[in-house]
């Protein structure tokens, strides 16, 4: 029994040391962040007392899992090839925390809600507006060039003479600009204790997600944007964060308003930010999402352009990936798709 007994030890402690290792790795921090796949979502969707159709099909919106990179995860992302790793300061602006990127995070799905409600109601027949009180600069990048020319509480107003009240004006209008070329932003800057109105001249970068896009080097959030919906609509978000799901939140409120269904029972996935216009925009994490998409059995999944060449080296027989630039491209391509 006594030998049993150490035998058992000699086999156990070994365990228990490594389990001791590994554990303790996980409390040592390291300067990245990591992006692996996270679960698709279903929205579910408040519309009160409005008639809405269910639909058999999926429209899932595909979405990442991004954190801080402890020691443990770090060398699980040298090994599994659904996680990447990215310096600290690509994702997390000078003098922005974590909370508060997060909190920027959150602000930016529930932009993007109402953005894709707006597009959705268009499509169905209802005029929609929106206003904002202007665009708050909420922390700068490293390299961006207008470091040392905006600060943090900015308020911006103009893109070249052009009004803006948005993030997502803000947004829309740089897109008709490319890397390169020089544009002036007007802003207000509380000066003692007095608003006054500045100008900048900045040369637009690339973004440092999304290739060939261009960007300031900022995070911004709209101040008091308001939407002039006709009803209320709910879309239960949870604690999903950032801009990327405006697509699929607004083809799967567009499909509950209206009584037929686009899917066709088909499994269907996608991703991209979406513009009051409809415009589709790049997203980050491109190859982690259309392994979460794959993962859920996905036979179509849609893209951003800007991310098709990334990911259209993962399409399969059983998966198509189609890049869409429009809402009205991707009612097309899931029409096409759904009624083979």
């Amino acid at each position: 029994m006594y030998n049993l007994l150490k035998t058992k030890k000699k086999i156990i402690i070994p365990f228990i040391i490594v389990f001791i290792t590994v554990s303790s790795l996980s409390f040592v921090k390291t300067d990245y962040y990591f992006m692996s796949p996270g679960p698709p979502y279903q929205w579910e969707i408040d519309y009160g007392e409005i008639k809405n159709y269910d639909f058999e099909g999926n429209l899932y919106q595909l979405t990442v899992r991004r954190d801080e990179a402890n020691a443990l995860i770090y060398a699980w992302s040298l090994i599994n090839d659904s996680y990447d790793l990215y310096p600290r300061e690509e994702i997390l602006p000078d003098g922005v925390t974590p909370k508060e990127l997060s909190e920027i995070s959150i602000q930016n799905m529930r932009t993007s809600e109402n953005v894709a409600i707006a597009v959705a109601l268009k499509n169905v027949g209802y005029e929609i507006s929106s206003k904002g009180d202007g665009v708050s600069v909420v922390g700068l990048l490293d390299d961006s060039p207008v470091k040392e020319k905006l600060k943090k509480g900015d308020l911006l107003n103009s893109i070249n003479n052009k009004e803006i009240s948005s993030t997502t004006e803000f947004i829309s209008t740089l897109r008709t600009y490319n890397i390169g070329e020089s544009v002036t932003i007007g802003l207000l800057r509380e000066v003692d204790g007095e608003l006054k109105q500045m100008f900048v001249e900045t040369t637009l970068i690339e973004h440092v997600e999304y290739k060939g896009e261009p960007m300031v080097g900022f995070l911004a959030t709209t101040v008091n944007e308001r939407f002039d919906f006709p009803f209320e609509i709910d879309i239960k978000t949870g604690n999903v964060g950032g801009p990327s799901a405006g697509l699929m939140m607004a083809l799967n409120v567009y499909n509950n308003l209206i009584p037929e269904d686009i899917t066709n029972s088909m499994i269907i996935a996608g991703t991209g930010t979406i513009e009051i216009d409809g415009s589709i925009g790049p997203v980050g994490g491109i190859k982690q999402k259309i392994i979460a998409a794959k993962r859920a059995g996905a036979e179509l999944i849609l893209v951003p352009i800007a991310n098709f060449e990334e990911a259209r080296t993962f399409e399969t027989e059983k998966t198509a990936i189609v890049a869409v630039d429009s809402f009205d491209e991707a009612l097309s391509v899931i029409s096409q798709y759904s009624s083979r």
